[in-house]
């Protein structure tokens, strides 16, 4: 719990320095809104537009389908997040671990689910 504790926190420090950074440049940033601990934050952009907030207790392990793609995360929760290019959880996909602070690139995420 301890080592965790430190992971998020380095993510905190991490997610702060990447919104100084993009700040600094005139985009906008997640420093406004840096996440909810226990949650993942995904953005329809690269850490741009609306955002989507889900957390392991509100859908468990199952498939969620996204009302929009998204291209970035936060995943200040405790879970591994598995992202996929298509709806159903279905097609390419991306392994976000817990502390993770990701910019997708090309990559348009369509679904989602925590790992076991």
């Amino acid at each position: 719990m301890r080592n965790l504790k430190r992971h998020l926190a380095s993510v905190a420090v991490t997610a702060g320095a990447v919104a100084v950074a993009v700040g600094l440049s005139g985009s906008p940033a997640f420093a406004v809104d840096p996440g909810t601990p226990g949650y993942v934050t995904f953005w329809q952009g690269g850490f741009t537009g609306p955002t989507l907030e889900y957390s392991p207790s509100q859908v468990g392990t199952s498939c969620v389908t996204l009302p929009f793609t998204v291209q970035a995360d936060l995943n200040y929760s405790y879970r591994t997040v598995l992202v996929y290019d298509g709806t159903g959880c279905t097609g390419a996909a991306l392994t976000l671990p817990a502390g993770d602070v990701h910019s997708f690139g090309g990559f348009l995420a369509k679904s989602f689910r925590f790992a076991n």
